[in-house]
């Protein structure tokens, strides 16, 4: 900083600044002082440093953590130096194991060719070994929780339709009551529909043009007229579409033997006064 000596030169803002913090030079501590005792604009910096300071100091400090967060993290990091701990277990029995030696999982092989003057690789606690087994560990956490996810959504997906087990099933094949199904399983319940008349008749395949066994017997006339099809249906169940009881009926697909067509009508109709078409509440295709 530029010190000044005559009275008729300012001292610097810096110099100002010291001074209130107190690490001026006493040299220099005395000549400022004294100017600024004489000086108005001098004293106004003075007094505004000294304000500026007193904001700063009322300032909150950085918040804390919140106890569920520190707890998560606490929890990822206890599970990941069990995981690193049981590692290094199987490591080291496979270390002693009698046998030729082999490269570790861990460890880089050396590549072939390379200079007699330069290193294997780099070594010490930044090696890429130690990053590779983080990642390692941090990759089958994340698996298994995947695999969890996939499971349980293929079982919420296969019990929409049917809750209960074989016997439940089959009574369901019989009747037809008590069905429920959805907008993402209403394909699911058509495979099954035509899987159970196929097992039902091993001797001979099912035919285009009569209804499967164990489906409704006879379809409203409502329903036939929703669908808006000639053909005789493959198969007829009578269950729940979205909380609304329907009707689900499968024809074989125009053109296409390999294809079904699943017509989902609303069964209010059939006690409907006046009589009345029913409401087609969705039209898919299938793989039959």
């Amino acid at each position: 900083m530029t010190s000044t000596t005559g009275t008729d030169e300012h001292p610097e803002v810096a110099e100002i600044s010291a001074l209130t913090e107190g690490i001026l030079p006493p040299e220099r501590s005395a000549d400022v002082r004294g100017h600024i005792d004489g000086c108005a604009l001098c004293a106004d910096v003075r007094a505004s440093l000294d304000e500026i300071r007193g904001l700063l100091g009322t300032l909150p400090g950085p918040p804390r953590m919140p106890a569920d967060i520190a707890g998560r993290i606490d929890a990822a990091l206890a599970a990941e130096a069990l995981l690193a701990s049981s590692r290094d277990a199987d490591v080291s029995r496979e270390t002693e194991a009698a046998g030729p030696p082999r490269v570790s999982r861990e460890t880089s092989a050396p590549v072939a060719g390379r200079p007699s003057g330069r290193g294997a690789g780099p070594s010490g606690p930044g090696r890429p070994g130690a990053r590779s087994r983080r990642r390692w560990g941090k990759a089958v956490l994340v698996a298994a929780s995947a695999a969890v996810v996939v499971g349980l959504g293929s079982f919420l997906a296969q019990s929409t339709w049917d809750a209960g087990g074989t016997a439940d099933r089959q009574s369901s094949a019989d009747s037809g009551v008590g069905a429920k199904a959805d907008a993402d399983t209403l394909g699911v319940q058509v495979h099954d529909l035509l899987t159970r008349g196929t097992s039902s008749r091993p001797e001979s395949k099912p035919s285009q043009q009569s209804p499967m066994v164990g489906m409704e017997s006879a379809t409203p006339s409502c329903v036939l007229e929703a669908v808006d099809r000639r053909e005789a249906p493959i198969a007829v169940q009578r269950g729940r579409y979205e909380s609304m009881d329907s009707y689900l009926v499968v024809l074989p697909h125009k053109g296409d033997p390999a294809l079904v067509d699943a017509y989902v009508v609303d069964a209010s109709c059939t006690s409907a006064q006046p009589p009345a078409t029913g409401t087609l509440l969705r039209e898919e295709t299938y793989p039959r």
